[in-house]
């Protein structure tokens, strides 16, 4: 316990933590603390009472120098307190009107930049000091790492940079910068996304409480019909109601203070910007930017995931059907689409590319293409992969269905009493469904034995659309999707939106949502039909098929652009990935393991495989 009480830097940190106590105070501490260790501390009673003694003139030290402050510090030092209103940035100190009318005029300080204190903002960034080691000024600019160092950070960190130059020469002319533009840009920019997404909060707010207003009439219209045993029914009914609208509202002015503080954050930084470019020196300038940058970046990236997460809420009621028996009135549904707000952090925006294509070496890269030796392929537009890793696709051109092992290496085919179009291998199984493009039926195929053991009529089909899951099947037929269990029997149907049907591919997402191409759009719904979002971009011109990774993005193939849209579980865009060798892909999938893709490359007629990065 006694070496803890003998640590000077553990009393001047737990008294007063990073404050600058001052010289005078430095002095008062070293010295009562050098007559503490004198007596060795024998008594602890009997040190307290010594250390109340010294710390209450500590305390007094502190108020004396932050009260200074007000005060003109030549004047001080001089005995005198006149109440300083100017202060010079260079010097670093407090000036009153005579001090000041002789600052102006002495040679060394005539060109210092002087400034009302009652301008000065509450936080400003002009600390000149390493903050890795702190007793030690910014001498240095290294051009290679964009970063400023001191005497210790050189050797350390920058011995072989070759672009290091004096803080001086770096910070001539800083406020003129294309990095000083580029910091007041980025500035305006959060602030324009931090407002953006504030009106947005407001305006969900105002939507649901109209919503709300909405439901309580419909509420109290079905209750003239069914008055009697209405009482209980609409008591629960509108306790869900205002749980789930006190639970949103709630979430939303959470979103808000997030908002304000990011808001109050970034004024703080805009006041110390504007107040170095209108009044510091060009150095205090250099200095801010870069002292400021990683608060900034910092805000920015919260603004980043802000702006994910934001999502447009309202409220809907579902009447249910009613029977002879009311067992109740219906439920209250919580409907969240993205938010049309999409923010895009500064440094793509500066390029002027809204979403960096991304080139092989950050996507993926072009490995190989699978030898099916003399059996060319024509059209290839379903692929699978089984749970022991054998890869099988269908080609609606040949006729065929074909079939390579865990190394790629082709084993061989068969023929298709119809012309396939999708194929999907059933997890937890040695068997795949396979329908045709415009065949009526499902076909059930051994993938071990490598034919196939029965078929299912399915009626009419519009696309000739397949997916499963390790309990259904879901296949597509005209403006519908049928939900069958594994043995093909039907379990439900799912009714299609007609201007969204349908047109290539239906996919499901590991939460169970169902994504379906139509045209040069994306739809995603639940699993039974509520829709979730629709996707489309200039830049997707003709949707094929889309599959799902492990971290549950979703990747749109589009056949006509060549290239694979990656977006989130909820329809944002994350990317859109490009590789040179991709051209006219039909359909891809990915490796059981996620490290490569299987893309149907040139219009079906050779499948890729390539590496995922």
């Amino acid at each position: 316990m006694v070496g803890v009480f003998n640590n000077l830097e553990f009393w001047q940190l737990f008294f007063f933590q990073d404050q600058d106590i001052g010289v005078e105070g430095e002095f008062l501490l070293n010295d009562h603390f050098n007559l503490l260790l004198g007596r060795h501390i024998i008594a602890l009673p009997k040190f307290i009472l010594i250390l109340l003694d010294w710390l209450d003139l500590l305390v007094h030290a502190y108020k004396s120098r932050t009260m200074a402050a007000n005060y003109c510090e030549p004047c001080t030092a001089r005995g005198m307190t006149p109440t300083a209103f100017r202060w010079c940035s260079e010097c670093d100190e407090a000036l009153c009107s005579e001090c000041t009318e002789a600052h102006k005029v002495q040679k060394i300080t005539r060109n210092h930049h002087l400034v009302e204190t009652s301008k000065i903002p509450e936080r400003i960034n002009l600390s000149y000091n390493c903050s890795k080691h702190e007793h030690l000024p910014f001498d240095f600019f290294c051009g290679n790492h964009d970063v400023m160092c001191c005497q210790e950070c050189l050797p350390q960190n920058h011995r072989s940079c070759k672009n290091v130059t004096s803080i001086d020469l770096a910070s001539k002319n800083s406020k003129q910068s294309q990095s000083f533009i580029d910091f007041e840009e980025q500035l305006s920019f959060i602030f324009e996304a931090l407002y953006k997404l504030n009106s947005n909060c407001k305006e969900n707010d105002s939507r649901i409480e109209q919503q709300e207003t909405k439901i309580r009439k419909q509420i109290a219209k079905i209750k003239e019909h069914i008055i009697k045993q209405l009482e209980s029914l609409e008591e629960s009914l509108l306790k869900d109601l205002t749980v789930i609208k006190d639970k949103s509202i709630t979430r939303l002015k959470r979103q808000e203070k997030d908002i304000g503080d990011l808001i109050t954050s970034s004024k703080a930084e805009k006041e110390s910007l504007e107040f170095v470019r209108d009044h510091g020196s060009e150095k205090q300038a250099f200095v801010s930017i870069h002292s400021s940058k990683p608060v900034l970046d910092e805000i920015e990236n919260k603004v980043k995931q802000l702006s994910e997460s934001f999502a447009d809420t309202s409220l809907t009621f579902v009447e249910s059907v009613l029977n002879e028996k009311i067992t109740d009135l219906g439920s209250i549904e919580l409907k969240e689409t993205p938010c049309s707000f999409l923010f895009v952090p500064y440094k793509q925006c500066q390029s002027q590319v809204p979403v960096v294509l991304k080139r092989p070496s950050t996507s993926f890269a072009h490995l190989y293409d699978i030898n099916t030796k003399e059996d060319d392929l024509k059209g290839v537009t379903g692929i699978t992969i089984s749970d022991n890793n054998t890869l099988v696709f269908c080609d609606v051109n040949a006729g065929k269905v074909y079939f390579c092992d865990d190394n790629d290496n082709f084993l061989s085919s068969i023929s298709s009493p119809f012309k396939p179009w999708n194929i999907a291998a059933i997890p937890g199984t040695t068997t795949a469904v396979m329908s045709g493009r415009t065949d009526p039926y499902v076909r059930f195929l051994d993938i071990r034995k490598r034919r196939f053991s029965k078929k299912v009529k399915v009626g009419q089909s519009g696309s000739g659309s397949i997916t499963v899951t390790k309990d259904n099947i879901f296949v597509t037929i005209k403006g519908k999707i049928q939900v069958l269990d594994l043995h093909g029997m039907v379990k439900r149907i799912i009714s299609l939106k007609q201007e969204q049907a349908v047109n290539w591919y239906i996919s499901v997402c590991p939460n169970g949502n169902i994504c379906y191409s139509s045209g040069n759009a994306v739809h995603c719904i639940t699993s039974v039909g509520c829709p979730v979002f629709s996707y489309s971009s200039s830049d997707l011109l003709y949707a094929r098929n889309a599959i799902t990774d492990d971290a549950d993005n979703i990747y749109v193939l589009d056949c006509e652009s060549s290239n694979i849209h990656k977006l989130t579980s909820t329809g944002n865009l994350v990317d859109i990935l490009w590789e040179e060798s991709l051209s006219e892909p039909y359909v891809f999938c990915f490796s059981k393991d996620f490290s490569k893709i299987y893309i149907a490359n040139k219009r079906g007629r050779t499948l890729s495989v390539f590496k995922k990065n």
